[in-house]
């Protein structure tokens, strides 16, 4: 709605609207519009970087008061990759319930479930094609996931099977087959949800701590998200008991030898060990474990970051192991946040 005002300017701001008003072609209404478009602009700044700057000095007090710990968030990510598993039965429940109401229907069949997978460019935020078999009987089905991104094709399968298990498919996983980027899965239809869901936690594992997590904590959580994008996602404040659960939930040099060979082209298993203890230091450095690896004398120092016991036993039987593929085994001589390997 446009409102009619008769307004008073001095010459002087005349003068001084004058560039804006040459870029409006001398319309005074329509630069008036782009003054206030400005303005609104850069409230919208100030109030944004306001909020910013609270959540930031929460952050500093979090970290002060060692309420909890300051993470990379490369550590996070790998992290959670490092901790794949089956969400809790009835995750999904609310999804599968509201495809149904975006249908228009009151149950969904094979045939609309096939119409919906079409649509879909990716499945929970990771780029995965899928390719569907049905039976002539419609009470089984495989699907073929393929992705160039193994981690994300790993853990979204066991999070997409889950799904399919709640109501009102009721999907049992029957068989699952791998391949570095295509897992093939048979499903099966079955009489209950908890039927369906024991079969997915059977094929791909227990149920995943970090969910479990997620779900007691979820303020705690959403906080986090929150506080990652003001800090532009260089670090996340994490509390300190779930980070050290995370930490000491995972033994990851098979992990860690993978990471070596794709990031450094170093064969652990035919490669000189000295390049791989390099390339542990690099890796260990940018994931927030340790300080600085210092080797001299066919012994090695690491460095650690942590206090916590449990945490630094991880990160060394982890480094152990995997000089040990090198055929220049370590054993551990010493050390608590400094610890000291000699080659045997």
């Amino acid at each position: 709605m446009k409102v009619r005002r008769t307004i008073s300017i001095d010459k002087s701001d005349l003068d001084a609207l004058k560039p804006i008003l040459d870029s409006n072609g001398n319309n005074l209404s329509l630069a008036i519009r782009h003054l206030v478009n400005e303005h609104k602009t850069k409230t919208d700044i100030n109030r944004k970087s306001a909020d910013q700057q609270q959540i930031m000095m929460l952050r500093n007090q979090i970290i002060e008061n060692k309420i909890a710990a300051l993470i990379p968030v490369p550590l996070l990510k790998w992290l959670v990759k490092r901790n794949p598993g089956v969400p809790p039965l009835g995750t999904f429940r609310v999804i599968m319930e509201k495809y149904t109401r975006l249908l228009g229907i009151e149950s969904l069949t094979f045939e609309d479930y096939f119409k919906m997978i079409n649509i879909q460019g990716d499945i929970f935020g990771y780029q995965i094609t899928q390719e569907i078999e049905a039976n002539p009987d419609s009470r089984s089905i495989r699907i073929y996931f393929e992705a160039q991104d193994t981690d994300n094709l790993k853990g979204a399968v066991p999070h997409y099977s889950c799904m399919l298990a709640h109501h009102p498919l009721k999907l049992k996983t029957r068989k699952v087959m791998e391949s570095p980027n295509l897992i093939i899965v048979d499903y099966e239809q079955c009489g209950s949800e908890e039927e369906a869901f024991r079969s997915v936690m059977e094929s791909f594992g227990s149920a995943n701590f970090t969910f479990d997590e997620v779900q007691k904590n979820f303020d705690f959580w959403s906080n986090a998200v929150r506080i990652i994008k003001s800090d532009h996602y260089e670090d996340v404040i994490l509390s300190k008991s779930i980070f050290l659960k995370f930490l000491k939930s995972t033994e990851f040099s098979n992990d860690l030898s993978d990471l070596i060979s794709s990031l450094y082209s170093v064969s652990v298993e035919n490669g000189d060990y000295r390049a791989v203890i390099s390339s542990i230091e690099k890796i260990f450095q940018v994931k927030g474990l340790i300080h600085r690896i210092e080797y001299q004398n066919n012994e090695i120092k690491i460095y650690h970051k942590f206090d916590d016991i449990g945490v630094i036993s991880v990160v060394n039987d982890t480094i152990i192991k995997t000089l040990e593929k090198t055929g220049h085994p370590f054993a551990f001589k010493k050390g608590d946040k400094i610890t000291i390997l000699s080659e045997t």
